[in-house]
């Protein structure tokens, strides 16, 4: 058990920190690293994240294109639906890993603690108990925070091989 020091308190500050980087994530990454030292004890960030907004919003404009086109369909004939349709490009549902996609995300609003098996290039293989931060279906990135070494990685998604839940 560890003994108090009583010469030692406690003391929280509330800051806004801005750090110039490439990208949110890698600012993001920044951060972490310095907030990850002996001296921090412990950390919360409650702003600034501003990862997963492209799927936010693809997600919200998905659901009003099909409430429209719900809308809509009590107007046309059964072969006026199919041609609207065919005339859509709907890259979602031709992704092939939608279901992974989807999955992924569920695993960030969940906060899920997973293990992920990575197999990064020139055949260099990777297991690490994660949290994923962000997903990013349309660069195909998937940013996750390594709880053990607590640093933040961004892979592709076809580097993850394998997942396990915890």
């Amino acid at each position: 058990m560890e003994k108090a020091n009583p010469r030692k308190r406690k003391f929280l500050f509330n800051v806004d920190i801005m750090i110039e980087d490439e990208t949110n994530g890698r600012a993001l990454e920044t951060l972490l690293h310095l907030l990850n030292t002996n001296d921090v004890e412990d950390y919360q960030i409650k702003q600034g994240v501003e990862l997963g907004k492209k799927i936010k919003k693809a997600l919200n404009e998905t659901v009003i294109k099909k409430s429209t086109v719900r809308a809509e369909s009590t107007t046309f004939s059964p072969e006026d639906k199919r041609d609207g349709k065919a005339n859509e490009p709907s890259l979602q549902e031709n992704d092939p890993h939608k279901l992974i996609w989807e999955k992924m995300m569920t695993f960030q609003q969940n906060n899920t603690l997973l293990r992920l098996s990575v197999v990064k290039g020139k055949g260099i293989k990777l297991s690490m108990p994660c949290r994923i931060i962000s997903v990013d279906s349309a660069s195909g990135n998937v940013t996750v925070y390594h709880v053990d070494e607590k640093k933040v990685y961004l892979f592709k998604i076809n580097e993850i091989d394998d997942y396990e839940i915890h």
